[in-house]
Order: structure tokens, then C-alpha cells, then sequence
């Protein structure tokens, strides 16, 4: 039997959510209306890469690496990137604020780092968190040639109708608030995607906004004051 088979009680069974490994493409729409984008994610387990326009950049892309535990906005073009707010790729509470000097360019980019806490997150990440027992099964769906079933938070009493279109292993095709489509998948593909795709590249220099901010405090206030 497979995960929307009905269980003993005759409710279909919750998403199996799991660190699945897949590229899925599809269009983001702005909470509150917008022109949609073209986003792709990849997800090899824990590892993610976000592809997607940004309001404040552009065209950018958004990598979490491994070695440095850190989240990374990728620059790979030879102009510098500034400081600027930049909102996250996928719908997440907070915007993330990039603050501090503008880094000087490097010959293969550069890679400016983000708080982990603001950094765009797998979207079945919250929905999992909630528990099956605080779900509640609606009917079938089907997007990008996929098959799901709709799924509502038993709760929710913040004032915002919450709806998703599930995979039976845990995938979002598609996410609505209040009616409006915030997320909606174009294409899935399944099964491990090249290790390249994820962290930093080689050639690339990261920037720590925070650490760059402080450096200039530091040296601000190691000049000594004019004479009178």
C-alpha cells in the first residue's frame, strides 16, 4: 500500500518526509501579490541550492556550505556585489539584511555570507515540523506530472488559511495562503544531483558582512582625532 493509502482509521496517511534528494523548478509569487519568478531548487538531503530573482540583486544564488556551516549568496560574475537587503528566495518569515562594506570582486566571484536563520529553508521543512496529528487530509492534486494530495494545519489561528499539495515522500508541488499561490512546481526530478551544485566554489571569495562591519568599527576608531 503506498503513503495515501487509508489508514485504520480511514484518513489517508501523512507525507513521509525524509531528506529526499531531487531539482525541482516552478514560479515563487511574493506574499501579497507580485510578478512570479522562476525558482529552482536542489536538494541532496541536508544540502540545498536555491536558484531564484531576487529583489534586491536580481538573477542570484543561494548555497549552504558544509565546510563552513554558513549560508552563502553567490556573486559568479566580476562585478562586486554591495551591501544591500536581499529577500529570501522561497517564503520565509524574515527578510535577510546584508549589511557593511562592499567587497572588492575576485576573479571567480564572490560568496557573501547570510544568518542560517534567514537563509531560505526546504519549504516541506515547516510542514513536517508541524506532526501528522495536526494535519488534515483534503483531496488529490497533481503538478508538474506529479501526483499529491492537499493538506491543511489543523490550527490555524494566526488568520491565514494555509494549503499544500504533498507528495507521498514529502515534496511541495505546490503552497497557497489565503488563495493566493505562493509556490507552484513546473518539474520534479528525483535522485542525487551533482555534488557541484553545492557550497562555495572553488575561487571564490566569502565575505562576512558582520566580520567586514566590525573591521571597519575597529579602524574608525583606531584613527586618532585631528588636531585642533
Amino acid at each position: 500500500m503506498t503513503a495515501l493509502a487509508l489508514t485504520a482509521c480511514g484518513s489517508p496517511a501523512p507525507p513521509q518526509f525524509g531528506d529526499a534528494s531531487y531539482r525541482i523548478e516552478g514560479l515563487t509569487t511574493p506574499p501579497g501579490g507580485g510578478e512570479a519568478t522562476q525558482t529552482v531548487v536542489y536538494r541532496n538531503g541536508p544540502q540545498m541550492r536555491v536558484e531564484a530573482t531576487l529583489p534586491a540583486l536580481g538573477s542570484a544564488i543561494i548555497v549552504f556550505d558544509e565546510q563552513n556551516s554558513g549560508a552563502y549568496v553567490l556573486n559568479p560574475t566580476t562585478q562586486a556585489m554591495t551591501a544591500s537587503a536581499v529577500a529570501p528566495a522561497l517564503p520565509t518569515p524574515d527578510a535577510i539584511e546584508i549589511s557593511g562594506a562592499a567587497p572588492a570582486a575576485a576573479p571567480g566571484g564572490v560568496a557573501v555570507r547570510i544568518e542560517n536563520s534567514v537563509a531560505p529553508q526546504p519549504l516541506e521543512m515547516s510542514w513536517a515540523s508541524m506532526g501528522a496529528n495536526n494535519m488534515q487530509a483534503g483531496g488529490s492534486c497533481r503538478f508538474a506530472g506529479e501526483r499529491g494530495r492537499q493538506w491543511r494545519p489543523r490550527d490555524q489561528a494566526d488568520g491565514v488559511e494555509r494549503e499544500a499539495c504533498i507528495t507521498n515522500d514529502g515534496i511541495i508541488l505546490q503552497l497557497t495562503e489565503n488563495d493566493q499561490v505562493l509556490w507552484e512546481a513546473t518539474s520534479l526530478r528525483r535522485g542525487p544531483q551533482d555534488a557541484a551544485l553545492f557550497g562555495v566554489p572553488v575561487g571564490y571569495r566569502m565575505i562576512d558582512p558582520q566580520t567586514v562591519a566590525s573591521e571597519n568599527e575597529s579602524n574608525v576608531l583606531a584613527v586618532p582625532p585631528a588636531p585642533n
